[in-house]
């Protein structure tokens, strides 16, 4: 009596599924009441030189102390350089080259001013614990905001956003 159960119980469950045999033998089943994680695709990064404005007497060290941002952006494949005094960011500016230049939002105002040429590099402004009308007035300023990020993929997507802004925005030299 018992095989016979057993029998029809395997025939029913072979039977009842959409044609496909039942998986077994550490076969892992999709069921609906589990959480499914999709991770987002790679985005394809083109190589950038970013410059990195650290002002001591500013905020933006203290906003970027929980991000490796030297080698986040390395390891995304981005050439970074991290400058800490105004003479050196003035020579940095003054030499070219750069695609994007992380600065305080206090500090964007006049790194934008110093890159006012056709291949000038896009600022990407960082703010730490900003208040709204703080970061209104930023956006006036400054097209890309960047909101002191706690993790390492929050601020890789600000700079990739920015550089994506840059390739979009200005407009094509010599072609």
């Amino acid at each position: 009596m018992n095989t016979r159960i057993i029998a029809a119980a395997l025939l029913l469950l072979a039977g009842t599924g959409s044609g496909d045999p039942l998986l077994a033998c550490g076969e892992k089943f999709l069921m609906g009441s589990r959480g499914t994680r999709f991770n987002r695709p790679v985005p394809v990064r083109t190589p950038a030189a970013i410059l990195v404005y650290a002002n001591p007497a500013l905020n933006l060290p203290k906003a970027l102390a929980n991000v490796p941002v030297e080698a986040t952006l390395r390891k995304a494949g981005y050439r970074p350089t991290v400058v800490t005094s105004a003479g050196a960011l003035s020579t940095a500016l003054g030499q070219g080259g750069w695609d994007l230049v992380l600065a305080d939002v206090s500090d964007g105002q006049a790194v934008s001013s110093r890159t006012q040429n056709a291949n000038a590099p896009t600022v990407l402004a960082v703010m730490y614990k900003p208040t709204g009308a703080e970061l209104a007035a930023a956006k006036k300023q400054h097209p890309r905001i960047l909101k002191a990020p706690t993790k390492n993929q929050a601020f890789l997507d600000a700079v990739d956003d920015a550089l994506a802004f840059r390739s979009t925005s200005q407009p094509r030299v010599g072609g």
